[in-house]
């Protein structure tokens, strides 16, 4: 699985990752503690795709997906 957005959103995700860092050093975090969530924010992101990549034929793959959709991503 590849941690690399794909064609046309490099420039998203690294808006992202800009705001992420503007606000971890608004909050006075420490850098371990900065450390800690951006793996935990890359962790999530991988998460994410492989959920997306996970919508191959089956009612319990499907199933999953849905509860882990309604339950980790915002509407």
């Amino acid at each position: 699985m590849s941690a690399t957005p794909p064609p046309g959103e490099g420039g998203a995700v690294a808006d992202k990752a800009a705001a992420l860092e503007r606000q971890m050093e608004e909050l006075g975090l420490s850098a371990e503690e900065r450390v800690f969530l951006r793996a935990l924010h890359q962790s999530e992101r991988q998460i994410n795709d492989a959920f997306d990549e996970a919508r191959q034929p089956g009612d319990l793959q499907q199933q999953v997906s849905r509860v882990y959709r309604q339950m980790y991503r915002p509407d």
